[in-house]
């Protein structure tokens, strides 16, 4: 029972440092949200800029397979070209291998580097749960991160020494000698060729190479994995981890799928590349790495490194290259004919990136607000021109608010489930107000365009005055519309002061317009048919204003301010 115990508690271990890189890997994220998105936007077609993104991007999140999933995402939704997802690819294998670094600093010196990080870990814990400050969590939770992955990498050193090697005495002298099925599995000269397969799949089973990774630095610096062995096993991972963007690009276009396909191709010309040489010299390669460091474990993190540099630098120029196979191993299709139902700007694969799937959700909301702003312009230009109809084009538009309240809402759901900071938690609870008071515009639209058809039916007309009236009253919410957008796109409290004189326009225009329409009955000019139209014509555009002044006022639940933005405010 001893072995079972102590196979428990290396499993253990196993899922203690992944959980420790998912905790630090978020809490990063967290802490550069706003630095990654920054970035992210900054993607040209410059190949070393890109290269340059992926390392930085990566070594944030700590994994290769959560940028390149994102990155199938943002091509999905036409943020970012093909090729320029292939640079930053290409960049990400580079940064992934930070996380084999920090777990070779356990054997570094006669300091015990694990029990240094596992003490730091305990203090970010207390920091995370007695501090109320969100960036001092981030941080604490950072920490408390790594001490989990130094605690597990101990448990399963300890534990993996418990298992695989054996205690004999030889002339009197103990000595730890690993289990003949240890040399064997470990240990043994194997074919190449099936240790890069062993590596593809560990690697698709956990979908991390970060952990296989990991996992031979700690087996090769106890002893267990040959250097030798884990140069194969490494190539191996590099293609594994390809397997989680493959999959998530189902369901995706043409050129998210290409993504995709780019990752796995980067990876596997670098192993064609890498396979003959290693295979060949392994004995001269492990001897120049050992001259680097002693530890054998230090020794796979500098060569998993070396391997993605020495990877991108050949195949970067070559990179148009891999994006014409890509195009031509996955064909193009036919595209839906009506791209509007589609969304522009968000992706369920950009989940994996709270930060940037929010400031992506505020994009889309803006591209709804435009079909519902186009609709009530559309009724407008029915109700004042007896010779137009745009009936068709508004029932089709007002189907796409629709879908997209319904869609944007069961985003926003998903979003609300990860681990959000607190300023984004509070936008994306504003954003289900935001996304209910356009598609409430888009029903004050269709409740014009009927008052349109009504006049029409009953072959009535507006005179002279009453649409010049509308007309002026149209450009005055047009003007307020472009403000609370504007507001709303930048966030600035500053500019809510001219929402508020638009919308303190249009409410005063509006009883103003009631005041003359209550003249022209009484002077005859007027039939009270026609009038009923009017008054509420009227009264649909002040609610509408209503609601996209909504919209703007919004950015108050979570936008930090000056003073002085605060006093314009309070003077609202």
């Amino acid at each position: 029972m001893d072995i079972v115990w102590n196979i428990f508690f290396m499993f253990g271990g196993v899922a203690a440092m992944m959980m420790g890189m998912k905790v630090m890997g978020s809490a990063l994220e967290r802490v550069a949200g706003g630095g990654m998105k920054k970035l992210l936007g900054k993607v040209t077609s410059n190949r070393f800029a890109g290269v340059g993104i992926g390392i930085a991007v990566t070594s944030i999140i700590q994994s290769s397979t959560a940028t390149t999933v994102m990155l199938v995402g943002f091509v999905n939704i036409g943020l970012m070209t093909l090729v320029q997802a292939t640079n930053v690819i290409m960049g990400a294998n580079i940064g992934t291998t930070v996380t084999a670094h920090i777990v070779s600093l356990s054997g570094v010196g006669n300091i015990d580097v694990g029990a240094i990080a596992a003490m730091i870990g305990c203090g970010g814990i207390l920091v995370a749960m007695l501090v109320k400050n969100q960036k001092a969590v981030n941080i604490g939770n950072i920490l408390a991160g790594l001490g989990l992955i130094f605690v597990g990498l101990e448990f399963i050193s300890t534990y993996a020494k418990a298992i695989m090697f054996d205690k004999i005495v030889v002339e009197g002298v103990t000595q730890t000698v690993p289990f003949p099925w240890v040399e064997a599995i470990f240990r043994g000269d194997h074919f190449p060729l099936l240790l890069i397969v062993i590596g593809i799949v560990l690697t698709a089973l956990v979908h991390s190479s970060s952990t296989i990774t990991s996992l031979m630095v700690v087996l090769a610096s106890i002893g267990v994995l040959t250097f030798d062995n884990a140069l194969f096993l490494a190539l191996g991972s590099n293609i594994g981890t390809c397997i989680t963007s493959i999959m998530s690009s189902a369901g995706t276009n043409v050129n998210a799928k290409r993504t995709a396909v780019v990752h796995l191709l980067f990876n596997l010309f670098g192993c064609l590349i890498f396979l003959a040489p290693l295979w060949i010299f392994k004995g001269s390669i492990a001897g120049f790495f050992a001259s680097l460091s002693p530890d054998v474990g230090q020794q796979i993190a500098i060569f998993h490194t070396a391997f993605n540099i020495i990877t991108t630098a050949i195949l970067l120029p070559f990179s148009p290259l891999v994006v014409k196979l890509a195009c031509y191993i996955v064909r193009d299709k036919k595209q839906p004919q009506d791209e509007r139902f589609k969304f522009a700007f968000i992706d369920e694969r950009l989940l994996s990136t709270p930060p940037v799937a929010v400031g992506n959700t505020k994009n889309e909301i803006i591209r709804m607000s435009t079909f519902a702003k186009e609709n009530i312009n559309l009724a407008m230009e029915m109700l004042l021109d007896e010779r137009v109809d745009h009936t068709e084009t508004m029932r089709s538009n007002e189907e796409v608010i629709n879908h997209h309240n319904k869609a944007i809402t069961a985003f926003l759901t998903k979003l609300m489930s990860k681990d959000l900071s607190d300023e984004d938690d509070k936008k994306v609870g504003s954003y289900y107000h935001v996304v209910s008071d356009i598609e409430r515009i888009g029903d004050y639209a269709e409740n014009i365009m009927e008052y349109a058809h009504r006049l029409r039916k009953e072959e009535l007309i507006f005179s002279a005055d009453a649409i010049k009236e509308l007309q002026e009253l149209l450009e005055t919410f047009n003007a307020l519309y472009e403000s609370a957008i504007s507001a709303f796109d930048a966030r600035n409290v500053e500019m809510l002061s001219d929402v508020d004189e638009f919308e303190q326009r249009i409410d005063d225009y509006s009883a103003e317009l009631e005041i003359r329409h209550i003249d022209r009955l009484k002077e005859g000019k007027c039939s009270a048919q026609v009038g009923s139209v009017y008054l509420q014509t009227v009264s649909n555009l002040e609610r509408v204003s209503d609601h996209i002044t909504n919209v703007a006022f919004s950015i108050k639940q979570y936008r930090h301010t000056h003073n002085s933005a605060e006093k314009i405010v309070k003077a609202i």
